[in-house]
């Protein structure tokens, strides 16, 4: 017959082994009944809550920040510096060239004319005409035509009724006396310059060779770029030596918000913390109330370890229902409320799994504190 080993020895002296304490820690949680049932639905909510209100703060900040890019918001207006009355132009060229540094997305040179200009089939309409170099097809979304082509705004197509994909011919009118000059067939592109500004809805864009100078320079860059892009434009469209000055196209806007920091300094970014200790608090508050339950234990021979076991299961059974359903109901509940898909499985995700593991530090601090024996707890009375 086998004789008792070291480990049955060890299990003999210790009269709540930890398996023994888990278990009754996971049969306090299904037989709690109320008290587990109130407990897990906190759980639920409070997992919940914090990621659907962070989804959808960042949703809405997704699309603000969308709309604040359509309007220019990583754009720069390159201008040369002012002389006395007089301004500096760009040079054309080295503007142009800008497309092919990193962190710049697109570059074009514009140059301001007195002429106008209007289609050669509408006599009677004039509009304000500006050249652009090349890279204003990139820059706007434009797709390049045999034979050229004319960027029309959306004010001036609605206007004319001219339609994208027309092949006109452009009447370009300068100051009295002056013989209008008509330009080569060329194809209608529609493109929206709200990023431009609102003055040129309405105008005509027309590409041409820009050699020279020109009145200013639009860079559009993005937010990994948009600081050291500012930085280096001085330098790259100095003009005679004199830097250019970069404006950003929305610097007087009705943009209120930074998105370039936007995202990492939004309120809800650590609403997981408090979330965290109301878990922690009410189940502090749960076994204050059950301080007499834990004294019997101790009373018959629990050690703290034990016990500490023994209450980790139990918040281990409350707990995992409650992330189950309370990431489910997050997630349904931030899409319900305009969250997008992604943001709202990530952030209830990364916020639901930071609250239950500050919380569970927070139960494993209360588990370490000192239980009285049952003796002690009939003195508290």
């Amino acid at each position: 017959m086998r004789g008792p080993t070291h480990e049955d020895r060890l299990v003999s002296r210790r009269i709540w082994p930890l398996s023994l304490a888990a278990r009754e820690g996971v049969s306090t949680a299904r037989t709690g009944r109320w008290t587990s049932l109130l407990m897990a639905l906190a759980v639920t909510w409070i997992v919940a809550a914090p990621g659907a209100a962070d989804a959808i703060s960042v949703s809405k900040l997704m699309d603000g920040e969308k709309a604040w890019i359509d309007a220019g918001g990583y754009v720069f207006v390159v201008t040369g510096a002012r002389d006395g009355d007089t301004q500096n132009p760009i040079p054309a060229p080295a503007c142009e060239a800008l497309a092919s540094v990193d962190g710049i997305g697109a570059a074009f040179a514009l140059q301001r004319s007195d002429a106008t200009g209007t289609l050669s089939y509408i006599p009677g309409g004039r509009v304000s005409l500006y050249d652009v170099s090349a890279g204003a097809l990139d820059f706007l979304g434009a797709a390049p035509a045999d034979g050229g082509v004319l960027l029309a705004t959306k004010g001036f197509l609605e206007r004319t009724g001219a339609t994208a994909g027309d092949v006109v011919t452009v009447v370009r009118r300068g100051a009295t006396n002056t013989v209008p000059v008509t330009s080569d067939p060329l194809t209608i592109r529609a493109v929206d310059t709200a990023v431009m500004g609102d003055e040129f809805d309405g105008a005509l864009l027309v590409p041409a060779q820009l050699n020279s100078t020109a009145d200013s320079c639009y860079v559009r860059t993005d937010a990994a770029h948009v600081s050291a892009v500012k930085a280096a434009l001085p330098t790259l469209l100095a003009h005679e030596g004199k830097p250019a000055i970069p404006n950003p196209r929305l610097f007087q806007s009705d943009f209120t918000v930074d998105y370039t920091h936007a995202y990492e300094n939004r309120a809800l970014r650590w609403v997981w913390v408090p979330a965290a200790a109301l878990l922690g608090l009410l189940w502090a508050m749960l076994q204050w109330f059950r301080r007499s339950h834990v004294a019997i234990y101790a009373t018959f021979g629990m050690k703290p370890a034990a016990r500490l076991v023994m209450q980790l299961g139990e918040w281990g059974v409350l707990a995992g229902f409650g992330v189950v359903w309370g990431w489910g109901l997050g997630v349904v509940g931030a899409l319900a409320l305009g969250a997008h898909a992604a943001q709202a499985v990530e952030l209830v995700t990364f916020h639901g799994v930071l609250t239950v593991i500050g919380a569970t530090a927070l139960v494993v601090l209360l588990g370490l504190r000192p239980a009285g024996t049952l003796l002690n707890a009939l003195k508290d009375r």
